[in-house]
């Protein structure tokens, strides 16, 4: 059961998460090589098929680094397929000992690396502060589609309490929280310190108004360029434009003092740790009843028991963040999509190699019987079908979306004719 929703969930993340990117977020590929900030309109609307090759997007070459991570994650599960091959109980825990060294090792691999190299962290600020960039400030300090250089220095003010021309991290955090920069209300000091460091450009620990007018415009400039009257929305039917914001909506943004502080970070680890430990204790109690309430469900309603596993509780579980996923493709941006995707990738690689650590860490201890070889086939294929396509290009056009979601049923057929009709 384990494995089917592993297998089900990676599968869906490259079939239909993955595709999403590219349908939401999708935009007039010409629009790269346009360096002016106002959006143009076009003489007459594209049709559908000229869309499909006209329209997509880009991203960068880091999002190629983690589709390659993901490949290599796909040793352990090549492994796994060579007991089908050679028919040897001895050769067969030979090979699952291998496999376990090898996802163990990439796992903590990741965790060590990623401590010394935070890139992918990194990347998820540059795209918290564009998202909010474009959600918040664009609308709020842009007249006419530029920078509103008199309201930003009119906020520095405000900013500036005891009006001695310098603004400190306190007094740049209301501005942070008054615009929602983080959706929990709560902000950390490692966010606040990356933001006033983008903000110092003199390094003196302290924003200069300058400083300020200079950055906070380029951040508009940048996320004005995003903008596009000629953005593909699959869901364009049902929406409807948003008026520029009014002056008392630029008003609202200059924020009221606020008294709130943000957790310490050993607080915020020992939460951490005690919702793992509250999870763990979770899927302790309720794993053995899922697993029979879900082979009876299957065998009354005459259907097959991976269906269960393998589409219904990995949908539940992905859907929410399918939203997400949809949201942030939204921003139409060659920095979100690659960051969007880049999380796809990254998330994927230790899931995978955590779950099928543990998975084979039971087999082996208690070197018991496994079946599940088709749905270990089934992410090999998926995963490095789509792991190649993304580790060699960085241009992906409206027409490689609709082509990912196909994936999806051939997966499901794939899982069906492996299971039910060939006996894997």
């Amino acid at each position: 059961m384990g494995m089917s929703v592993l297998a089900g969930s990676a599968v869906m993340s490259l079939t239909l998460i993955w595709p999403s990117v590219i349908v939401f977020g999708s935009y007039d590929l010409a629009d790269d090589d346009d360096q002016t900030i106002e959006p143009q309109l076009p003489d007459e609307e594209p049709s559908f098929q000229t869309k499909l090759t006209a329209y997509g997007l880009t991203t960068d070459s880091e999002t190629s680094y983690t589709a390659r991570l993901l490949l290599v994650s796909m040793i352990p599960f090549l492994f796994l397929q060579f007991p089908n091959i050679i028919n040897s109980a001895s050769v067969t825990r030979v090979l699952i000992l291998i496999a376990l060294v090898i996802s163990l090792s990439f796992f903590v691999a990741n965790i060590v690396y990623q401590i010394f190299q935070p890139w992918i962290q990194n990347r998820w600020f540059d795209y918290l502060r564009q998202k909010y960039v474009k959600n918040k400030l664009l609308k709020l300090l842009s007249t006419n589609g530029k920078a509103n250089v008199k309201l930003i220095k009119e906020l520095y003010k405000e900013l500036d309490n005891n009006h001695d021309g310098k603004v400190t991290n306190a007094e740049l955090k209301t501005l942070l929280l008054g615009i929602q920069v983080q959706a929990d209300g709560e902000l950390s000091q490692g966010l606040v310190d990356r933001i006033v460091d983008q903000l110092d450009v003199t390094g003196d620990e302290f924003i200069q108004e300058d400083e300020f007018v200079r950055v906070l415009t380029k951040w508009l400039q940048d996320a004005r360029k995003s903008l596009s009257k000629n953005d593909y929305n699959p869901l364009s039917f049902f929406t409807k434009p948003q008026a520029n914001a009014d002056e008392e909506q630029q008003e609202a943004l200059i924020p009221k003092e606020t008294t709130n502080d943000a957790q310490g970070s050993v607080w915020d680890y020992l939460e951490a740790l005690a919702l793992v430990l509250i999870g763990i204790v979770v899927a302790v109690l309720i794993a053995r009843p899922l697993i029979i309430t879900i082979a009876t469900f299957a065998t009354e309603a005459h259907i097959p028991q991976f269906f269960i596993p393998y589409f219904v509780i990995p949908c539940m579980i992905s859907l929410p963040r399918l939203l997400s996923i949809i949201a942030s493709a939204n921003q139409k941006t060659q920095r979100a999509a690659s960051l969007t995707l880049s999380q796809i990738y990254s998330g994927m690689f230790m899931s995978s190699m955590s779950s099928l650590s543990t998975f084979l860490v039971t087999v082996y201890i208690k070197d018991v019987p496994w079946d599940v070889s088709a749905q270990v086939l089934v992410v090999f294929v998926i995963c490095v079908v789509m792991g190649i396509f993304t580790s060699t290009r960085t241009v992906f056009p409206l027409w490689t979306g609709f082509v990912g979601y196909l994936f999806y049923p051939i997966s499901i057929l794939m899982l069906y004719l492996l299971t039910a009709v060939w006996g894997w």
